[in-house]
């Protein structure tokens, strides 16, 4: 069983390393950081971003890859589907174990801010603060976003305005499979976390937070749904909601992460015919799953965008408004004074060699008597 597999051990050799950088798409070395995958090509900088961020033993590219088909869905499917939005993956070390080396000790707090901060930075050196963004999170990883969204919420005050536009432009998170609740991820990880202590240093604590009833977790809950809260007071900054849950379980074991801790109960969800680490890959666009997890990032981005163009309207009409405020009136030759106004309010100076006495102009043109 692949998940079994990565829980107990890697080896040496590191799997599934990120593409090198190219000139045309950022990306880190390795597994860790970020790495976009699609780009619009007339770099429209308000389009939207969908960040993928995986979750325990997985890293930014295996999780999201149906090996048999070689298909990376984030970039072979839904960039091509959604090809104006900007698709980035997220990594970060979420082994408890790694074979005969060391596993990290990054807490579920340091990911996220890691998560947070690596993303404010590079919408700022790319000028697309103001992107809306959308996460997509399996597992452990929708902790992360948790996480990182609680990292962003106490920097609010702080003076990085990157933070705070990162915040601000978070529009919705798609679940899949995240332990809200605990899981059994814990049941049988810390027994291996802890023969493997006895040769090497593991991550347990990460572990930890994901049993039923950890003091942890209930304080990530806790901070996530005040998040939530203080955003939904504003409906321009609700955050839209939706979990994905796992409908078969692994012989012996049931489901990793079961239904009751992967959903929200206040929000909408719906389930994917496949195990906890399957539910991830998809082979093509017509996968049962891919439609779901597809279909409902189309609606979200659909929404943005039409909120936007609505935005943008208003935004044009008042600036035509503002320029025809600024527009000065003009007097032809036959004693015609055309002003350009709005409304009662007369804008623009009118010349004359008599002072007009008691004139009020209310239209769009005013005839003047300049004989004396």
């Amino acid at each position: 069983m692949e998940f079994l597999k990565r829980l107990k051990g890697k080896g040496g050799a590191q799997a599934a390393l990120a593409e090198p950088p190219t000139d045309e798409l950022f990306s880190t070395v390795g597994e860790y950081g970020l790495q976009t995958l699609s780009e619009n090509a007339d770099d429209i900088i308000d389009k939207t971003s969908i960040v993928f961020v995986h979750g325990l033993t997985g890293n930014r590219e295996s999780t999201w890859t149906d090996r048999t088909a070689n298909v990376f869905w984030p970039k072979d499917l839904l960039a091509k589907d959604l090809p104006k939005a900007r698709v980035i993956t997220f990594g970060y070390d979420a082994d408890i174990v790694r074979g005969l080396s060391t596993a990290g000790n990054g807490t579920l707090r340091d990911h996220g801010k890691a998560l947070a901060e690596d993303l404010a930075m590079r919408r700022k050196r790319t000028d697309s603060n103001l992107r809306p963004l959308i996460f997509v999170a399996h597992s452990l990883g929708g902790l992360v976003a948790e996480q990182a969204m609680q990292a962003l919420l106490v920097s609010r005050g702080s003076a990085e305005q990157h933070a705070k536009d990162l915040l601000e432009s978070t529009v919705a998170i798609a679940f899949m499979g995240t332990p809200h609740l605990g899981s059994n991820l814990a049941n049988w990880g810390h027994p291996i976390s802890k023969l493997s202590n006895l040769l090497r240093k593991t991550n347990s604590e990460i572990v930890g937070v994901l049993q039923p009833g950890s003091e942890m977790l209930a304080a990530v809950q806790q901070e996530f749904h005040t998040m939530l809260d203080d955003r939904s007071r504003n409906d321009s900054k609700y955050i839209n909601i939706f979990c994905f849950y796992e409908e078969v379980g692994y012989p012996g074991l049931g489901e990793i992460v079961p239904k009751q801790s992967a959903i929200l109960t206040a929000y909408p969800n719906n389930g994917i015919h496949a195990t906890h680490t399957g539910m991830t890959k998809f082979k093509t666009s017509m996968d049962a799953g891919y439609v779901r997890v597809h279909d409902r990032l189309w609606l979200w981005y659909n929404t943005v965008e039409e909120s936007q163009d609505s935005w943008k309207e208003k935004k044009d009409a008042a600036k035509r408004q503002h320029q025809q405020l600024l527009q000065p009136a003009s007097v032809n030759e036959s004693g015609r004074g055309e002003a350009a106004n709005i409304g009662s309010v007369f804008n623009g100076p009118v010349s004359a060699h008599t002072m007009i006495s008691g004139t009020q102009v209310t239209g769009g043109t005013a005839n003047f008597d300049l004989r004396g």
